[in-house]
């Protein structure tokens, strides 16, 4: 992924980046509010400004606490949400949810 040009905007004291990355996306990078260098979330946009591909949601200590997958603009794949140890893991097909099932995190 090259990076073309970089925009950071503030709305409500967010601090959101945004950068061109491969394939006609525009790779989106928010932080958390009261300008923070915490990455909240981070993901793609097409060129038609739909959320697509893989979206990671943090929480403010950096843990991942959603992997989210999008097909233009849809929920589209498997989402994993991490919470106390374990993981629900949502199968989405367009929007339309085909699976749920939990799974115990592995502790090493």
């Amino acid at each position: 992924a090259i990076m073309l040009f970089s925009i950071a905007t503030f709305a409500q004291d967010q601090r959101v980046e945004f950068e061109k990355a491969d394939n006609n996306l525009v790779k989106a990078t928010y932080y958390f509010a009261d300008n923070s260098d915490i990455v909240e979330r981070v993901g793609f946009f097409n060129k038609d400004k739909e959320i697509h591909g893989t979206w990671i949601t943090f929480n403010q200590v950096g843990e991942k606490t959603v992997v989210a997958h999008y097909e233009n603009g849809k929920k589209h794949g498997e989402w994993f949400y991490y919470s106390d140890g374990k993981i629900k893991i949502v199968t989405y097909e367009y929007n339309k949810i085909i699976n749920v099932k939990d799974k115990a995190v592995a502790v090493n």
